[in-house]
């Protein structure tokens, strides 16, 4: 991100978090972040634009990041993923308190984009914490039906804990709250198990192939407006040169071909391996490269 941008982004989390969005114009964005109404349409052609940057780069993009590398990490078991994944969602909240407060207070339910973007990332998250427990307890046959129904159950109640942090100035301490959590889901497996074989064996309420997204309510995330993403994902975070450039031109290169009727899928995986290559031993820009491409239908 270049100086100008960050400038702006700090000046208007600020502002958004002390005021609000509404309230705040550009004129008092631009004010605090001592540079020109120019500037500020070379970055944003709005606010609104402003506002969704901030969202998915300060805070989502954060959060999968550091879930994708929890992931990774082979040294840690099932449920010690589960605990790293509580413990970042919960410090990435508090780091944005004041700009999460402001988004729940109003800005999530008036702004479409904003609101399309938060149901996206709580069904990822949700699915995120199934794909964990069934890790965990996937071998046992009486729990995994109940995976989808555990994850949302685990997912909720983190949700309510940062909402009375927000509003209630609760005191979240993330290696504390994920150890609590953790053992409310091993009760909830231990209930689950017991009740086996009973008049009163439980039913599952949920499944992960019922949970996804409904394109007449919520626009789902296409390849092409990922690749434009990834686009503008590397140009912040690419310093070098020529494999910036080749990078663009080679995501280019895919958009044009998105746009021909039908396109070659041949050529667009051979750019997909090409651009792999480009990225080397960089593991954020290759889960970026993954992400973007796994929304391409064969």
């Amino acid at each position: 991100m270049n100086n100008k941008k960050e400038l702006l982004v700090q000046a208007a989390i600020k502002l958004f978090g002390e005021r609000d969005y509404h309230s705040t114009s550009v004129q008092d964005i631009v004010s605090l972040a001592g540079v020109s109404k120019g500037a500020f349409y070379q970055q944003f052609q709005s606010k609104e634009e402003l506002l969704v940057f901030i969202f998915n780069h300060n805070y989502y993009e954060k959060v999968r990041n550091e879930l994708h590398m929890v992931t990774q990490n082979q040294l840690l078991s099932p449920t010690e993923r589960i605990m790293k994944g509580i413990e970042i969602q919960c410090q990435i909240v508090l780091e944005n308190k004041d700009f999460l407060a402001m988004m729940i207070k109003g800005v999530a339910f008036t702004e479409k984009t904003i609101s399309e973007a938060m149901t996206r990332e709580t069904i990822s998250y949700v699915h995120w914490f199934r794909e964990r427990i069934e890790e965990q307890y996937g071998s046992d046959s009486d729990i995994k039906p109940h995976s989808m129904d555990l994850a949302s159950i685990l997912a909720g109640s983190l949700k309510e804990f940062f909402f009375y942090h927000i509003f209630c100035d609760y005191a979240v301490n993330p290696v504390v709250l994920s150890q609590y959590l953790i053992e409310r889901l091993e009760d909830l497996v231990e209930g689950i198990i017991r009740r086996q074989n009973t008049a009163r064996q439980t039913t599952p309420m949920l499944r992960a192939s019922e949970l996804r997204l409904n394109p007449d309510v919520v626009p789902v995330k296409t390849f092409a407006s990922s690749v434009e993403e990834i686009m503008e994902w590397i140009q912040q975070h690419i310093a070098d040169p020529h494999k910036l450039e080749e990078m663009l031109r080679s995501l280019q290169a895919v958009a044009d071909e998105m746009d021909k009727q039908p396109c070659n899928p041949t050529i667009i995986q051979g750019m997909y391996v090409y651009l792999l290559s480009l990225a080397k031993d960089d593991k954020s820009l290759i889960y970026q490269l993954e992400q973007a491409f796994s929304l391409r239908k064969p």
